[in-house]
C-alpha cells in the first residue's frame, strides 16, 4: 500500500502544508489505517473506502497526491539523491512535512511522468478508484483513463431485452484528453481542438465533460431501457423529417411545433399513428445532422465536412512562392503632409518553409511593389521556380508581364494563383479556413476567384498568413489597430473615438516607424513555431539544407536590378533624359546616350526609392548604366573646376574620334581650280 502519509496505529506522524493538516481528514485517515489493517498488515477491502475518504479530505487543500522519496525512487527507477536533486531544482512539485528525523520532502504524483503515475495506479488500484475528481484531474490523461478503465466492469452480462450494457470508451477517452490541457494551450482552445479532431461540436464535448464531472464514468455507462413498439408509424416519422427539412430550406429555419402540427394534420388524413409533441422533439434529435446541414447551407455546407487535406512537404524550398497585396488594419500618420492612412504592402510566402520570401510596404499599392519585394527575396534566399499571384490589376499590369518574360530566361515562371489549386482533372480546389483543407472544387478560374475573394476570404494560404502577421504586430505593441468593422454601430463608434484619440494625442506611428515594426514582425514570424510545420520557418529551411541537400541559387545583383526595376519610356535630349524630375546621363562617351539623336525614345529602368539605380535600354537592346547629372554651384569653385575639366575631356574625346575617322580620308570636296589674276595697276594701288 503506497501512501504519502506515514501513520502508526491511531497516530499521524506527518501533516501537509508545513505540519498543518485538515483535522477531519487526519482523523478519518487514521481511522482508516486502524480499521483497514488486519492482523497480516494488509488493508481489508471493507475499510478501503474509509481510508480513501480520509486520504482525499486530507489532500483537499492541495488537490494532489504526495509521495515519499522512496516511493518516487521506486516509480521512476532513480536514486534517492536524484529525487532530492529534482525537488531542489523544481523538477518535481514538492512540499516539506514533519516526519521522522525532521522535515522531509513529499513529491506530488501529478508532477511525475505519466509512466510513473500509471505504476502508482497499478499498485494502488482500490485507492485510485475512490480518488475524488479534483485530485484525479491533476493527473495525466493516461492516468485518468487508467483509473476509469479499472472502474468499468468488463465482465458483466446483459440479460433479457430490458437493459443494454454499453460503455462508450471513445467518448470517455476524449473527455480525459480534453481535461488534460497541454502546456501552451488555453482550456477553451484545447477543448475546441479536441472537439474538431473528434468530429463533434464544442457544445457536445462540454456537455460530456460536465456529465463526467458530475457522475464519473457512470455517465458513459447508462442503463437504457429498450423501448417497445414505437407510438409512431414509420411513414409519419419520415414525413415529419421531410417537412422539417423543407421548411428549413425554404424559410431558413423551422418551428418544430409547426412541423408537428403539420404531421398531425397529415396523420389524421392518412390514419397514421403518431406520438405526443414531446416525443416528436426527441425524434428530431435523432435526425441525421448532415441532412439539416444540407438543408441550411446546401452543397457548400457539406463541402466543409467532406474535405481533403493537402500538404506542401513534397516541395523544395522556394519551388513555389505565393504573392498577394495586403492593406493593414493599422493606421499611420505622415506628419510631413498631415495625412492619416493605412499602410499597404505586397508579400511573397514560400509554400514549403512558410518563410516570408520578400515584402515591400508603401502608402499605396502599385505594380512596382511586386518587383521590389521579389527582388528582396531573390537577393536574400536565392531564385524561386514558380511565382503565383492574384489576377488583380497590378498583377496583370504590363510591368509584371514584362518582368515575367525576362525572368523566364533564368528558369523562373509566373502564374495566376488559381493554377496552384488546379487538380489533375482540370478543376480548381477551394480551401477552407484550416490550412490545407480542400472543401470544394469548381470548374473554371473565374468561379474559383469569385469564391476565394468575397465568399471565402481565407481560401488562399497567404490570406491566413496576413491574419497571423497582424497579430504579431499587435504583440509588438503597434498602435492604431482600427479595423473597418462590419459590426454594430456601437462598435464602429467606439473604433472611431479610439482613432480620434490616437490622432489627437499624436500617438500614431509614422510610415517609417511602422515599416521598421513590420520588419521586426518578419523576424518574429520567421522564428516562431508554425503549427503546420511543427518547427519555425527558418528551422524548416535549415532542415531542407541539411537533410535534403537544398542549395540556394543567386542571380548577379546588377542583372537582378535590371530585370525587376520600374520601367518607363523617356525621350533623349542632347544625350540626357529626365527621370522623376532628375536629369540622367551615361557614365562616359562610350556608354552613354550621346550617340542617339534628340527625340529618340528609350526605355529606362530605375528604383523610385533609390534614385542611384537607373539604366537605359537603347533601341538596339544595349543596356547602359545611368547616373544623375552633377549640378555645379556658384560657391563651390572646386566642383565647377572638376565639371569644366570633365567637359573638356569629353569634347577632346569627340575631337580625337573625329580625327581618327577623317585622317585616312582625302579631301572629298572639289574646290574651284581658277586663280585670281591681279594687274600691275591694281598692285600699285
Amino acid at each position: 500500500m503506497a501512501l504519502s502519509l506515514t501513520v502508526k496505529r491511531g497516530v499521524m506522524k506527518s501533516q501537509i502544508n508545513d505540519g498543518i493538516g485538515e483535522k477531519e481528514g487526519c482523523n478519518l485517515l487514521a481511522e482508516g489505517y486502524n480499521q483497514g489493517y488486519n492482523q497480516n498488515g494488509k488493508v481489508t477491502t471493507e475499510n478501503q473506502a474509509i481510508l480513501t475518504k480520509g486520504y482525499n479530505q486530507n489532500h483537499a487543500q492541495n488537490d494532489d497526491i504526495y509521495l515519499t522519496r522512496k516511493e518516487v525512487e521506486e516509480f521512476l527507477g532513480i536514486t534517492l539523491q536524484a529525487v532530492l536533486k529534482g525537488c531542489k531544482e523544481g523538477k518535481y512539485k514538492a512540499i516539506k512535512v514533519n516526519g521522522n528525523g525532521g522535515k522531509q520532502y513529499r513529491i506530488a504524483l501529478s508532477s511525475l511522468p505519466p509512466d510513473a503515475q500509471l505504476k502508482w495506479i497499478q499498485k494502488n488500484q482500490e485507492t485510485a478508484k475512490l480518488l475524488s475528481e479534483h485530485i484525479k484531474e491533476r493527473l495525466s490523461s493516461q492516468a485518468q483513463w487508467e483509473i476509469e478503465k479499472m472502474k468499468v466492469d468488463k465482465g458483466g452480462n446483459c440479460e433479457g431485452q430490458i437493459t443494454v450494457c454499453k460503455i462508450d470508451y471513445e467518448r470517455m477517452e476524449l473527455v480525459q484528453k480534453a481535461l488534460s490541457v497541454p502546456q501552451g494551450y488555453k482550456k477553451g482552445k484545447w477543448k475546441r481542438k479536441c472537439a474538431v479532431e473528434a468530429g463533434i461540436t464544442y457544445q457536445t464535448l462540454c456537455g460530456d465533460i460536465k456529465g463526467y464531472k458530475e457522475q464519473g464514468s457512470q455517465y458513459f455507462n447508462k442503463e437504457r431501457k429498450q423501448k417497445g413498439t414505437t407510438a409512431w408509424d414509420p411513414e409519419a416519422l419520415l414525413y415529419m423529417q421531410g417537412v422539417y427539412l423543407k421548411a428549413i430550406r425554404e424559410a431558413g429555419d423551422a418551428s418544430k411545433r409547426f412541423v408537428y402540427q403539420a404531421v398531425a394534420s397529415k396523420a389524421e388524413k392518412e390514419s397514421w399513428k403518431i406520438g405526443s409533441e414531446s416525443s416528436a422533439y426527441e425524434h428530431f434529435t435523432r435526425l441525421n445532422p448532415l441532412l439539416e446541414k444540407y438543408a441550411r447551407g446546401g452543397s457548400r455546407a457539406l463541402d466543409n465536412i467532406f474535405y481533403i487535406i493537402r500538404q506542401y512537404k513534397d516541395l523544395a524550398p522556394f519551388e513555389c512562392i505565393v504573392g498577394d497585396q495586403h492593406r493593414f488594419d493599422f493606421w499611420v500618420h505622415d506628419r510631413e503632409i498631415d495625412k492619416i492612412f493605412r499602410m499597404e504592402g505586397y508579400f511573397w510566402l514560400d509554400l514549403r518553409t512558410r518563410n516570408i520570401y520578400g515584402c515591400s510596404l508603401a502608402d499605396r499599392y502599385n505594380s512596382y511593389m511586386i518587383g521590389l519585394s521579389m527582388r528582396m527575396g531573390i537577393g536574400h534566399f536565392g531564385k524561386f521556380q514558380k511565382a503565383y499571384t492574384d489576377n488583380g490589376k497590378p498583377e496583370t499590369s504590363r510591368f509584371f508581364n514584362l518582368v515575367g518574360n525576362d525572368l523566364q530566361a533564368y528558369g523562373i515562371q509566373s502564374k495566376d494563383i488559381v493554377e496552384l489549386y488546379r487538380t489533375k482533372d482540370n478543376k480548381y480546389a477551394i480551401e477552407g479556413e484550416d490550412e490545407g483543407k480542400i472543401i470544394e472544387t469548381v470548374d473554371t478560374p473565374e468561379v474559383w476567384h469569385r469564391y476565394a475573394r468575397p465568399y471565402n476570404a481565407k481560401a488562399k494560404l497567404i490570406e491566413r498568413f496576413f491574419g497571423s502577421f497582424e497579430r504579431i504586430l499587435l504583440d509588438l505593441g503597434v498602435p492604431g489597430h482600427i479595423r473597418e468593422l462590419k459590426g454594430t454601430s456601437e462598435e464602429k463608434a467606439l473604433s472611431d473615438r479610439r482613432l480620434k484619440n490616437l490622432i489627437k494625442e499624436n500617438k500614431l506611428l509614422t510610415p517609417e516607424e511602422f515599416i521598421l515594426k513590420a520588419i521586426e514582425g518578419v523576424g518574429v514570424y520567421s522564428n516562431r513555431r508554425h503549427s503546420a510545420l511543427g518547427r519555425t520557418p527558418m528551422e524548416e529551411l535549415l532542415y531542407a539544407v541539411k537533410n535534403e541537400g537544398f542549395k540556394p541559387v543567386y542571380m548577379p545583383e546588377h542583372e537582378l536590378d535590371f530585370v525587376l526595376l520600374k520601367r518607363e519610356e523617356r525621350t533623349v535630349n542632347r544625350g540626357r533624359i529626365w527621370i522623376e524630375k532628375k536629369l540622367y546621363e551615361g557614365l562616359n562617351l562610350e556608354c552613354g546616350l550621346w550617340d542617339l539623336a534628340d527625340g529618340t525614345r528609350v526605355e529606362v529602368r530605375y528604383d523610385p526609392y533609390d534614385f542611384e539605380k537607373a539604366f537605359a535600354v537603347k533601341p538596339g537592346g544595349e543596356a547602359i548604366t545611368l547616373r544623375k547629372v552633377p549640378e555645379s554651384s556658384m560657391k563651390d569653385n572646386e566642383l565647377v573646376t572638376e565639371l569644366m575639366k570633365w567637359k573638356k575631356e569629353m569634347m577632346e574625346k569627340v575631337r580625337e574620334h573625329y580625327k581618327k575617322l577623317t585622317a585616312p580620308v582625302p579631301g572629298v570636296i572639289e574646290y574651284s581650280s581658277q586663280k585670281i589674276v591681279r594687274s600691275q595697276k591694281t598692285e600699285d594701288r
